[in-house]
C-alpha cells in the first residue's frame, strides 16, 4: 500500500469514528434525560415576571430536549434572588438536570456589590433569555410626580425588594447619579408586592422590567392610570411612550460609561442558566433546546397570549455580553461601586 493510500485509508477511520462519536454523545445525553426531571430553581415567588417566564419555558423546553424531560419550577425567594444564586452556584446538583433564573440585576452583583454576593457570575453556564428586559419607571396619579422633571423637584415613596434587584437597583441608581427624589422602601418579598403595594397606596412609584409591569397590568399605561416617568435601557424600546430614555438622561461620557455598566444585563433579560461545571455536551443540549424552542410557533403562540414579547438572546451571546461589562475600565468599576454603594 502506498503511502498515499494508507494516509487515506487513516483519514477515512478517523472520520468513520468522529461520526460515529457524535450520535453516541446526542445518546447518551437522551439516556441521561429520558424519564428524569429536570427542575428550573427560579428566585423569585410565584406570579411575577421571572416565574412567568420560568413557567411558560417549563411548558416547552422538554419536547426540544433529547430524552423529553419533564420540566417542573421551583420558587426559591429570598434577598431579591441572592439566595437562588447561592444556592445553584454553591449547593445545587452539576449535572445538568437543575436550571436556574433570577434577577439580570444580579448579572453583574460580584462586580458592583459585595455582601451576601457568594458566586461569580460568570461561571455559571447560561442557556439563553426568552427576551429583553427593559425597565421603566411608573408614578401614580396621587403622586403628584408625572414627569422626570417632576421627580427632580418631588420626593415620592418608592416601594422596592431587597438591593441587587432592579426594583432597587433602579430608582437608587436614579437617585444617586441625577438626584432623583425616590424615597426607597426595601424589603418587599417579590415584584409583584412591590406592584401590590403601589395599589394599595403603600407606596407611589415602580421601577421594574416593563415586560412585568405590562403581564400583570397591561392597561396602566394606555389607560394612563399610571405616569410614565423613564425607560431604562441601553436603546429605545418601541413599546415604552412617553418617557425619556435614561442613556438620553446622561450629561457626560463618564455617566454614560456608568450607565452602560449597570443596564448592560437589561439586554440579557430573565436569563436561564445551569450551576458550573454541568457536563458541556448537557450544556449544549440545553442551548440547543432553547434555541428550537423560542422559534416554535406554539411557543410563540403561549408566550402572545400572556404577554410574553419573545427577542431572544442565545446562551453564549450572554456569555460574551458579560466578558464585555467585566472587561470594562478599573476606574468606572469603581466609580459606579461608590455610586451603588450609597443606596
Amino acid at each position: 500500500m502506498t503511502r498515499l493510500r494508507r494516509a487515506l485509508v487513516g483519514a477515512l477511520a478517523l472520520a468513520g469514528l468522529a461520526a460515529g462519536a457524535a450520535p453516541a454523545a446526542a445518546d447518551a445525553v437522551a439516556d441521561f434525560y429520558r424519564g428524569r426531571n429536570v427542575e428550573i430553581v427560579v428566585g423569585t415567588g410565584p406570579g411575577g415576571g421571572y416565574d412567568l417566564n420560568a413557567r411558560l419555558v417549563s411548558r416547552h423546553i422538554g419536547r426540544f430536549t433529547p430524552g423529553a424531560p419533564r420540566v417542573i419550577v421551583t420558587n426559591m425567594m429570598g434577598a431579591g434572588g441572592i439566595s437562588a444564586a447561592n444556592f445553584l452556584f454553591n449547593v445545587s446538583a452539576r449535572d445538568g438536570a437543575v436550571m436556574g433564573t433570577f434577577s439580570n440585576a444580579l448579572l453583574t452583583a460580584p462586580l458592583i456589590s459585595s455582601g451576601s454576593i457568594k458566586f461569580e457570575t460568570r461561571k455559571f453556564n447560561f442557556i439563553g433569555s426568552v427576551s429583553r428586559e427593559d425597565g421603566i419607571c411608573v408614578t401614580s396619579k396621587e403622586s403628584g410626580v408625572s414627569s422626570w422633571e417632576d421627580l427632580l423637584k418631588r420626593e415620592v415613596v418608592i416601594g422596592t425588594t431587597a438591593p441587587g434587584t432592579t426594583t432597587h437597583m433602579y430608582p437608587a441608581l436614579l437617585r444617586n447619579l441625577f438626584g432623583a427624589k425616590f424615597r426607597i422602601v426595601a424589603g418587599y418579598p417579590d415584584g409583584s408586592s412591590v406592584v401590590l403595594a403601589l395599589e394599595r397606596g403603600e407606596s407611589q412609584a415602580i421601577c421594574q422590567t416593563f415586560s412585568s409591569l405590562n403581564a400583570q397590568h397591561p392597561e396602566w399605561l394606555p389607560e394612563r392610570k399610571v405616569y410614565p416617568i423613564v425607560a431604562l435601557g441601553l436603546a429605545p424600546n418601541p413599546r415604552i411612550k412617553d418617557a425619556p430614555l435614561v442613556m438620553d438622561l446622561a450629561r457626560t461620557d463618564e455617566e454614560r460609561l456608568k450607565l452602560k455598566v449597570l443596564l448592560a444585563p437589561t439586554a440579557a433579560g430573565r436569563p436561564f442558566l445551569t450551576p458550573p461545571g454541568a457536563p458541556i455536551e448537557r450544556v449544549a443540549a440545553l442551548r440547543k433546546a432553547f434555541d428550537a424552542m423560542v422559534a416554535d410557533a406554539d411557543f410563540r403562540a403561549e408566550a402572545t397570549k400572556l404577554r410574553v414579547e419573545v427577542d431572544p438572546m442565545g446562551g453564549e451571546a450572554i456569555h460574551a455580553l458579560l466578558d464585555e461589562i467585566y472587561s470594562s475600565p478599573q476606574e468606572t468599576i469603581a466609580s459606579v461601586r461608590r455610586l451603588m454603594g450609597a443606596q
